[in-house]
């Protein structure tokens, strides 16, 4: 029985040196708030993300942009850029929310198998005490 309990007190320790700070952040939050949080992160990095595309598409096609300044039809650019960065952040918000759903089932998955591995040792422990004790 020694053997088992040394086996999974040492898994117990990798877990809580590899992941199990990582999984105890993410299991403090229900899982609704938790990816509506990484959601918004996401949101937000979206928009800074299409932001600077933007930016260097238009120094990318700078000359071209200067001799259609006077002729281009603002509004439909216009439209077609709303549409664009629609498209994108829907894009980036549903990469998101699979993400975000994954990385929280993983961490609940293991912090339930991390408890049950605490209370084995915790039974093993009992065992071997009320077992010296006879």
């Amino acid at each position: 029985m020694d053997e088992e309990r040394i086996r999974l007190m040492t898994k117990l320790a990798a877990y809580e040196q590899n992941r199990g700070q990582e999984n105890m952040a993410i299991n403090q939050f229900y899982r609704r708030d938790y990816v509506a949080l990484q959601m918004i992160k996401a949101f937000v990095c979206s928009t800074i993300a299409f932001g600077i595309l933007i930016l260097l598409y238009v120094l990318y096609q700078m000359d071209e942009l200067t001799a259609l300044l006077y002729r281009i039809d603002y509004h439909s650019y216009l439209v077609r850029l709303v549409i664009l960065y629609a498209v994108f952040t829907i894009v980036f918000q549903a990469i998101a929310f699979a993400v975000s759903t994954y990385r929280y089932r993983r961490a609940h998955r293991e912090q339930k198998q991390f408890l049950s591995r605490l209370k084995k040792v915790a039974r093993l422990c009992e065992s071997e005490e009320t077992g010296g004790q006879l």
